[in-house]
């Protein structure tokens, strides 16, 4: 979800300043910027806080598997953190006088241009790392990739309406974001329910897991959490026209997607007895 949030915000810079979908300011950028490195920053705390042995993380740097999605994954968080922060400082420094303005305008096309694809990385690299899990059948889906992209995308645009309550977007800028966020709210709505749980599945552990999710142990998460709080909710908000709730429309979104990814990791997935 984090990694969601934080590629999903960058991506939508970029393509908003590479496409030239709206005006660029400055200041948008500097925080839209600082969003996005601070909650990749603790994607990376999360996934080394997970490993067995935190300390050998830099092991995977040092020593790479590259046939790996967990070390691909961890080059691209790297590339793509590296990349962003530099070009974050240079913004900073260029808006405070601190470096010259000619050198942000010169480093900016570089950094949008080299961090989308980054950025996209890091949206969708956990999908072909969970496609290596083969104990796992329910995350064997080859939907997993455009689901991660599409959810991204929801939450980065998702954050970006948020930042909008406290710093505002231009006209056309808060525009954009708000027709992106409904849309990819209502693809990954129609992903997960006629995707993901709607199509018959591989195996019977696939199966089972997904029994597990829409009418087992996770259904609360699943049509309480994902559907209703995450996608039900947001869109009835849009839908009458309700800025002043606007909040709670990206709060129940983002809510939803953690619903969703937590019955979707948790449900069991056992190979059953013969």
């Amino acid at each position: 979800m984090t990694k969601g949030i934080g590629s999903g915000i960058f991506t939508l810079l970029s393509l908003g300043y590479g496409l030239n979908l709206f005006e660029f300011d400055q200041m948008t950028y500097i925080v839209g910027g600082f969003l996005a490195l601070l909650f990749i920053a603790i994607t990376t705390g999360l996934l080394v806080y997970d490993l067995e042995r935190p300390e050998r993380f830099l092991s995977i740097l040092y020593r790479p598997q590259w046939r790996s999605w967990l070390t691909r994954g961890a080059y691209i968080l790297v590339g793509f953190s590296a990349l962003t922060t530099v070009w974050w400082l240079i913004e900073l420094g260029a808006y405070f006088d601190v470096v010259s303005m000619g050198l942000a305008e010169w480093f900016r096309p570089y950094a949008m241009f080299f961090g989308l694809p980054l950025s996209v990385g890091v949206a969708l690299y956990t999908a072909f790392l969970f496609g290596q899990a083969e104990g796992r059948d329910l995350w064997q889906s080859t939907l997993l990739p455009f689901h991660l992209f599409v959810q991204s995308l929801m939450a980065g645009s998702a954050a970006l309406l948020a930042m909008d309550i406290i710093l505002p977007l231009s006209d056309t800028m808060s525009q954009i974001i708000m027709a992106t966020f409904v849309i990819m709210l209502s693809l990954v709505g129609l992903v997960t329910l006629f995707g993901e749980f709607g199509m018959p599945h591989a195996s019977e552990v696939a199966a089972q897991a997904a029994h597990e999710i829409s009418e087992g142990r996770y259904k609360d998460y699943f049509w309480g959490g994902s559907i209703t709080m995450g996608h039900i909710l947001p869109l009835l908000i849009l839908a009458l026209d309700m800025p002043a709730l606007i909040i709670i429309a990206v709060i129940g979104a983002i809510g939803g997607l953690y619903a969703f990814e937590y019955a979707f990791v948790m449900a069991p997935q056992d190979v059953p007895n013969s």
